[in-house]
């Protein structure tokens, strides 16, 4: 609606009783107006009918439109933002710049979905309302008000057919907000095909200023403890590991002293259950002193040394992203550390230089509920014509990562430690023993040179029968703290009451 029709005779009457309003509130909005704007009541809905009779009584200054918005905090971080920045216009598009068919000043995508899907979803042009006023603002010309920039006609604009699922990403805020975690986040993964589900990122995106912000869930951190699931698969696929043999928990994870833990002597599984770092780094010294690269091939197998995010070519488009701001996983600093007994050591207990993004470590767990087999992360199916239903521009099938993957025998191992780490009543995971999905992962609490640590817990469930893969993360835990084990039994629980017909 437009503020000149408060000087305007228009048939208010006719619109209010269309939209099943009161005559005075249509009035009263128009009479405060300064500049055109959308006419809002909490309770109004309009229908195409009611769009259509409306937009047939031809009123000048009253139009109804369908227009295309984003719920507030909604998967910000995974849609992400658009905004005006010339510099990326103008390295991503020249050749648009330069015939003409995109001004320096367009809004592009700068973050989640909108940057990776922005060539498909790029606007060319924009879609205005227009009218002309004389100089005391009354319309001219009739008053007509125009729309440019747009055809009946046209099969653009293009819309992105997500895999994510709109409750279990609001589960996955809410319950991020409801544990408290303000640095940190989770990832939800399909854990039969790797495809996500949801993402929440803390701190929020702020979607007024959007640039420089950071997706966490996409950013390598210190696993801590998560990563004994690679020193645990070598030692298992090497058939180091004897069933008699035991270790000395009481012990650092150089072995030249005390621990801060004390767990006894215990043997491999029970090492893995309660997180004891001596097994560990001794696995993983004696390992490295015939295979040198032995913690690379394995984490490799596990889908951890490359991007995982979705990559192909699509049309002209190579090597298309889905998740282009993905960070990069390190395993070693520099050749020497797999010459130095210590970095071997704080290396297999997931310290030192280890750093994971949580996307790989989910996708890594949804490798292990499926036996081994290593699928590339999906955030979208398709791109469709928004109005041709079912037309697609490009489809992105499931894709294989490459490379060796570990062997059945192996992943089938890793599945009974990984329930035992929660099964056994002195697992590091006990404490989600009662969520109403039996759960299957690992803990980690990774020290980083300040006084907070990472906390971990990344899983998959139900352990029998896998349907999900999920991590949750705490960046800025006290070491005592339990919100991620809070978060993650709210969620288990929230998509066990999803998955039997609740909300």
């Amino acid at each position: 609606m437009f503020p000149f029709l408060k000087n305007a005779s228009w048939p208010a009457d006719t619109v209010a009783a269309i939209l099943n309003v009161p005559r005075s509130s249509l009035l009263s909005a128009v009479k405060s107006a300064d500049k055109p704007f959308a006419f809002k009541r909490d309770e109004l809905t309009i229908s195409a009918a009611q769009k259509a009779a409306i937009n047939r009584l031809n009123v000048p200054g009253v139009q109804v439109l369908t227009i295309r918005y984003r719920p507030a905090r909604s998967a910000s971080f995974v849609v992400g933002a658009v905004g005006e920045n010339p510099e990326i216009v103008r390295a991503k598009y020249p050749d648009l710049l330069r015939n003409g068919g995109l001004d320096p000043t367009a809004k592009v995508g700068i973050i989640g979905l909108e940057k990776a899907f922005d060539p498909f979803l790029l606007s060319t042009r924009e879609s205005k309302l227009l009218y002309h006023t004389a100089a005391g603002g009354a319309p001219l010309f009739g008053g007509g008000v125009k729309i440019s920039g747009e055809s009946e006609s046209d099969v653009y604009p293009l819309k992105v057919v997500t895999t994510l699922d709109r409750n279990i990403q609001e589960m996955a805020e809410r319950e991020m907000a409801a544990a408290g975690i303000t640095k940190g986040g989770v990832v939800i993964l399909d854990a039969n095909t790797s495809d996500l589900l949801a993402m929440a990122s803390r701190p929020e995106m702020d979607l007024k200023h959007p640039f420089k912000q950071e997706n966490l869930m996409l950013a390598p951190a210190f696993p801590g403890s998560v990563f004994k699931i690679v020193t645990a698969a070598a030692a298992i696929e090497k058939n180091i590991v004897s069933p008699t043999e035991h270790f000395n928990c009481d012990q650092n994870p150089y072995g030249t002293g005390r621990s801060d833990r004390t767990l006894g002597t215990l043997n491999f599984e029970e090492s893995f259950y309660q997180s004891c770092n001596y097994t560990f780094a001794t696995l993983s010294t004696q390992m490295m002193e015939t295979d040198p690269k032995v913690l690379d091939r394995y984490a490799a197998k596990l889908g951890l040394t490359e991007p995982v995010g979705w990559t192909g070519d699509v049309y002209r488009l190579k090597s298309f992203k889905h998740f282009p701001d993905e960070g990069k996983n390190t395993i070693w600093l520099n050749e020497s550390e797999r010459q130095d007994p210590k970095a071997i050591a704080q290396t297999a207990i997931g310290q030192r230089n280890v750093k994971l993004t949580p996307l790989s470590v989910a996708n890594m767990m949804a490798t292990i509920a499926r036996g081994g087999e290593k699928w590339q992360v999906r955030a979208a199916t398709a791109v469709d014509y928004h109005k041709m239903p079912g037309v697609s521009v490009a489809t992105f099938p499931h894709q294989k990562m490459t490379g060796e993957t570990i062997e059945p025998y192996t992943a089938m191992r890793l599945q009974a430690l990984l329930r035992g780490v929660v099964k056994d009543s002195k697992g590091t995971g006990h404490r989600l023993a009662d969520a109403k999905y039996p759960i299957a992962g690992k803990s980690g609490t990774a020290e980083t040179g300040s006084t907070r640590t990472n906390q971990w817990f990344a899983g998959y469930f139900p352990a029998d029968r896998p349907k999900y893969a999920m991590i949750v993360v705490d960046l800025q835990g006290d070491g005592q703290s339990a919100k991620i084990y809070e978060a993650y039994e709210r969620l288990v629980n929230d998509l066990y009451q999803y998955d039997h017909g609740g909300r």
